[in-house]
């Protein structure tokens, strides 16, 4: 009986230690940085590195787990009802040990996910007081879409005109990422194995290309969708591993670090990743005569910026249990909901703001403050 009620009163400490640094970041949410810098990479460099050790995301597996834990728990509360003794003694451990899952998802999403919500902007520290004039826009989008036109060209294709890969393509991420930590502390140390998604027909239905798993800390990719999305993917996922929690911020990182690597594959990712939110805000705020004097994308670009291919997407809707649509609409509402229960206010539109952020660092870094 000690026993028990010391376990419990393990679960409240964790409980109230949770629910107070949750608080803590809302009040004060310069000790988030502080965390973030300081306290996050303990979690990066233990258990992000013990999952790394296992070929298949863990994070997955726990999903099919508690899918299953769930029947269990169900099946279980049946018999309860006729069924006395030692299986109800079994009962209430299963539902205890339910109980403890479901304290560790509580904690390790706050701490790896929902406090780093309120952590110090780009546009507050490194992008602060920079202002892009209107003409920012049309040469931004001169110097990718000219760029990725160059890249197109330098991508090795298969017989039917798709982009192959041969190098190791998790390494120069990982590369990648780091190469940015001089400019961006949190950035630096420690990345573990990108995982690819067993479910990835199912994911590409939800038109996700990564996620992010913060009681396992990994990042997960998609591996049905069309190759040139996954560096820019994988970078913007291990972005949240480090503590880069906001969508448009995650985008910006996906792109920074492919677009100055020196791997053209990965370069050309980057301006793959950005294009269309660039696209949007061109038919948004340009004048006919300005649009119409703009680079022009080739077929190539125009082909390798896809989701999925057309083959890939016959396979996905051959495979589906359940119709793309509505998967897509489940899964938008929920995000739409969780970001903005994380008070991000526009919710799954802020992902677009991605261009603000590459038009204030081409003027900080490229161009004339």
């Amino acid at each position: 009986m000690r026993k028990w009620k010391k376990r419990h009163k393990i679960m409240l400490v964790i409980g109230m230690v949770t629910m107070a640094s949750y608080l803590l970041a809302l009040r004060l949410p310069r000790t988030v940085d502080w965390y973030r810098g300081y306290l996050l990479p303990i979690g990066v460099n233990t258990l992000a590195r013990l999952m790394s050790l296992l070929p298949c995301s863990v994070g997955e597996l726990c999903i099919y787990l508690a899918l299953a834990l769930l029947a269990g728990a169900v099946v279980i509360g049946l018999f309860c009802f006729w069924k006395k003794g030692r299986f109800r003694k079994f009962a209430r451990l299963y539902w205890e040990g339910m109980l403890w899952i479901c304290i560790w998802v509580m904690a390790t999403e706050t701490f790896h996910c929902y406090i780093l919500y309120h952590a110090s902007t780009l546009e507050e520290t490194y992008l602060a007081g920079v202002d892009p004039k209107e003409e920012v826009l049309e040469e931004v989008w001169q110097m990718l879409a000219g760029r990725a036109n160059q890249l197109s060209e330098q991508m090795e294709r298969d017989a039917s005109g798709a982009v192959v890969y041969d190098g190791d393509l998790h390494k120069q991420c990982k590369e990648a990422m780091r190469s940015l930590g001089d400019v961006f502390p949190y950035l630096k140390g420690y990345y573990p194995n990108p995982k690819p998604i067993a479910a990835s027909d199912f994911m590409s239905q939800q038109r996700l290309a990564g996620i992010y798993f913060p009681y396992t800390l990994e990042a997960n990719y998609n591996t049905t969708m069309y190759i040139m999305n996954r560096p820019a993917t994988i970078c913007h996922e291990f972005s949240h591993l480090k503590g880069v929690i906001l969508e448009d911020e995650a985008n910006f990182f996906g792109f920074l670090a492919c677009f100055c690597s020196d791997d053209p594959f990965l370069e050309y990712s980057a301006c793959l990743s950005v294009l269309p939110y660039l696209t949007n805000e061109v038919r948004r705020t340009l004048d006919e005569d300005t649009k119409s004097a703009l680079i022009k994308l080739n077929d190539w670009v125009k082909q390798d910026a896809v989701f999925l291919t057309e083959a890939s997407w016959k396979k996905v809707e051959e495979k589906a249990v359940v119709e793309t649509e509505t998967v897509n609409k489940m899964t938008d509402a929920f995000l739409e909901n969780n970001l903005k229960a994380n008070g991000v206010a526009d919710g799954m539109a802020s992902y677009s703001r991605v261009v603000r952020l590459v038009l204030k660092w081409y003027v900080k870094e490229m161009g004339d403050t």
